[in-house]
């Protein structure tokens, strides 16, 4: 195993003397099926920058070295390069060698998953049954999943990454500076006065140069501000119709907000070009009252690097008009989220796809979701009350690790891989106190009744709809930049929606809509 960092050599030891010999890269698919006994498998997959810092390979880490020996299956793995992951994908798919097991974001495919089981570069899964039965138990138990795993035509692509409870769909939002409230003497604002009230006194009092420092992008994944209006950022259902924020009701009061906010300082008024660096330098600098992030990399990234004692985070509820209402939109993870290592396939060529399907139907076993969650007892976690609790070698490292970079060596739940998340990951995980009362905070909205499962249209629209996607997206995000600075006078908002729909919004929903209803019909 190559190690990148010296210093946990001796963390893992053991278990790379066990790795240390026997694999090597592998650039296509084995040429023939296993023979004489041999269970051995290639498999291709990205390994994230956290593990990446820390090993070359996934099979050299505790978690995957348990893995092949508790299966009884040795696996080959190849990583395409960091940030070259469709790249080399797409380089992978036109080579027409496949390893045995693919895992990528197969949902993004040109034309989804189906057009890839026709093209017979991955297997539609349903034929090896037999050698999924924890899998497909979990299927028959949980309709939402079972949908979101087929293609229209009932074929099923992959194992994939699952969060096995309601609250883990909650992991993101507003993030306020809880000591500058205290100090002013402001309590949690909820409304929208509340909150021009709070970014008043944070630009007048603290002397913030950007109280509300937010790109488009941000506002978008949280939905934040817009929902006080009854509308939602993007494509969201609403009572079964699909629809897009831009065009609804409601959706010009949320900008005509952001222009008064921009207007006065109060927005950050390099919104427009803001990327996640500056966005997490003025947060902890004191440039910033207000961002958007997550409970691991937002709120505890930054109170790990908190500039002093005093200095204190809180998530913040989703904006509404009126004081006690429960915001209709919010952050919101999908079951199976839309991420890279969400969706291992077996490729349709492959010699050993029983194998490959009893390889991946260990991680929705009892004792594979334990190791990829919590990874090895005695070692990174331990039973206490009948509770896998980490142990200091994740949560207090010896080494200095962090406790994601720990995680990425020991567990599947911090990144994405095929099994099933458990909650008691991101109970240990958001462990302080103001991430486990933001986690709470943000799980309230009724985004579950708005949120869209990822939907596939047909084989003769994806041309179609990815054209007039970009067009209407495209002139969207312009004009919403253009709306908020004042370059574009609110007055033209109606003619704006004009032009959405003549550049084909109206047919986007059409298919979306179509698709929606396909998928309730599976």
């Amino acid at each position: 195993m190559k190690l990148k960092n010296k210093k946990i050599m001796t963390l893992f030891a053991l278990t790379v003397l066990i790795a240390a010999f026997g694999l090597t890269g592998c650039d296509t698919a084995d040429e023939a099926a296993n023979t004489d006994g041999e269970r051995k498998l290639t498999y291709w997959t990205s390994l994230t920058s956290t593990a990446s810092s820390l090993v070359t390979n996934l099979g050299d880490t505790p978690m995957m070295q348990k893995a092949q020996e508790m299966t009884g299956i040795d696996v080959e793995f190849i990583h395409p390069p960091q940030g070259q992951v469709n790249e080399k994908f797409n380089i992978l798919i036109a080579s027409g060698e496949y390893p045995d097991i693919i895992q990528y974001r197969w949902t993004s495919y040109p034309g989804g998953p189906q057009k890839a089981i026709n093209e017979k570069i991955i297997v539609d899964l349903n034929t090896l049954k037999e050698d999924a039965p924890n899998f497909f138990s979990y299927l028959e138990k949980h309709d939402e999943v079972r949908k979101l795993s087929l293609t229209d035509s009932g074929a099923l692509f992959s194992f994939p990454f699952i969060r096995g409870d309601e609250s883990l769909l909650y992991s993101s939002g507003l993030i306020i500076r809880q000591d500058w409230l205290d100090e002013l003497g402001l309590a949690m604002p909820e409304t929208i006065e509340e909150w021009e009230t709070v970014l008043t006194a944070f630009r007048d009092k603290k002397n913030c140069k950007a109280p509300l420092s937010m790109n488009i992008g941000h506002f978008g994944q949280v939905h934040a501000f817009a929902g006080a209006y009854g509308v939602g950022i993007g494509y969201y259902l609403d009572n079964g119709q699909v629809k897009y924020g831009m065009a609804e009701d409601g959706y010009k009061d949320f900008l005509t907000l952001l222009n008064k906010w921009y207007d006065e300082g109060l927005l950050d008024q390099d919104f427009s070009t803001l990327d996640s660096t500056t966005m997490d330098a003025n947060i902890l600098n004191g440039n910033a009252g207000v961002v958007q992030g997550s409970i691991g990399n937002g709120i505890g990234r930054y109170m790990n690097a908190a500039p002093d004692d005093t200095y204190q985070l809180a998530g913040a509820p989703y904006p509404v008009r009126n004081k006690g209402e429960v915001c209709e939109f919010g952050a919101m993870n999908t079951i199976i989220p839309l991420m890279n290592n969400a969706f291992a396939a077996i490729s349709a060529d492959s010699k050993n796809q029983q194998l490959a399907a009893q390889f991946l139907d260990f991680g929705y076993s009892q004792e594979g979701q334990m190791l990829y969650n919590f990874g090895i007892e005695g070692e990174s976690y331990e039973m206490i009350d009948g509770y896998p609790t980490y142990t200091d070698l994740i949560t207090n490292n010896p080494e200095g690790l962090s406790m994601s970079s720990a995680l990425s060596m020991y567990t599947y739940a911090y990144d994405a891989g095929p099994t099933i998340q458990d909650k008691r990951y991101m109970e240990q995980y958001a462990s302080l106190p103001e991430q486990k009362e933001a986690w709470a905070t943000w799980s309230t909205s009724n985004m579950a009744n708005h949120l869209l499962p990822y939907l596939y249209v047909k084989d003769d629209e994806v041309n179609e709809l990815a054209n007039l996607s970009n067009s209407v997206e495209t002139y969207a995000n312009e004009m919403t930049t253009k709306l908020i600075m004042g370059i574009e006078p609110l007055e033209n908002y109606d003619s704006i929606v004009e032009e959405l729909n003549n550049r084909g919004l109206g047919r986007i929903l059409e298919m979306k809509q179509a698709a929606y209803e396909r998928y309730l019909n599976k």
